[in-house]
């Protein structure tokens, strides 16, 4: 096993201005989450359809670490993250969990848990049973970028640091990604509904994203645990939400 854990970093083009070519990015953000500390590593490659997808997952996962985090990080339309479907995205993930030590995934895309039409929850569920995968975090919003990067960096700087003990019970598992999330207000504006005009409105963060999670054990399934997560995030704040709204 590699003594180091590690971050893979899957990134589409984002094109988010003209000219854009391969020029915006995550990878710097994390790169400097990897000068914190001297035993995480940041694995980064494009990907730009499904097949280029898998032979740069391939080439990312090849070691198993002691600890290993999927990002995969694109636009996205409630069915795809840049040109691969969630689907082949789980299954990659998930067939190479074990022998890499992935324990969790960042779907960091506009609608990478659904939309109000098509939710993806059955699919994340689905493909993290029977795997090594502990949690997942997806969005269920167009989410903003700058906004959402951060929020994606400070879970996954939460989750890296997480120790196996905390994999074996959901409650544990809830209370980590709680404290990833423990700086951000579950009210400010994440994303949007995706709609524009007047059917557009903003989405706040507690709900624009969702979480899964499945302990470690025998009978363990996955299943969505955004309520206790926030309900987690709650007792990590100095004060209470009514001495909050009063301040």
């Amino acid at each position: 096993m590699h003594d180091k854990s590690a971050v893979l970093i899957l990134e589409a083009p984002w094109n988010i201005y003209e000219g854009d070519i391969n020029r915006s990015s995550v990878e710097p953000f994390f790169q400097g989450l990897a000068k914190q500390s001297n035993d995480v590593e940041i694995l980064h490659s494009r990907f730009y359809d499904v097949n280029s997808f898998r032979l740069a997952f391939a080439a990312l996962s090849k070691h198993k670490y002691k600890n290993a985090i999927v990002y995969v990080a694109g636009h996205g339309d409630g069915q795809r993250v840049g040109g691969a479907r969630i689907l082949d995205i789980m299954v990659q993930c998930s067939l190479k969990s074990v022998a890499a030590n992935i324990t969790g995934v960042v779907l960091g895309s506009c609608f990478s848990a659904g939309t109000a039409d098509r939710s993806q929850a059955d699919t994340i569920n689905a493909l993290v049973q029977e795997s090594n995968l502990a949690w997942v975090a997806a969005y269920n919003c167009a989410a903003f970028w700058h906004e959402s990067t951060m929020i994606d960096l400070s879970i996954i700087r939460q989750m890296i640091r997480a120790k196996e003990s905390h994999f074996q019970d959901r409650g544990d598992i809830s209370e980590q990604l709680a404290m990833g999330i423990e700086c951000f207000s579950p009210h400010f504006a994440v994303g949007s509904n995706g709609k524009s005009g007047s059917d557009g409105k903003l989405i706040s963060l507690n709900q624009g994203i969702s979480f899964f999670s499945q302990p470690r054990g025998q009978g363990n399934r996955s299943r969505c645990i955004t309520d206790e997560v926030w309900g987690m995030w709650k007792g990590l704040q100095l004060e209470s939400m009514v001495e909050f709204e009063e301040a």
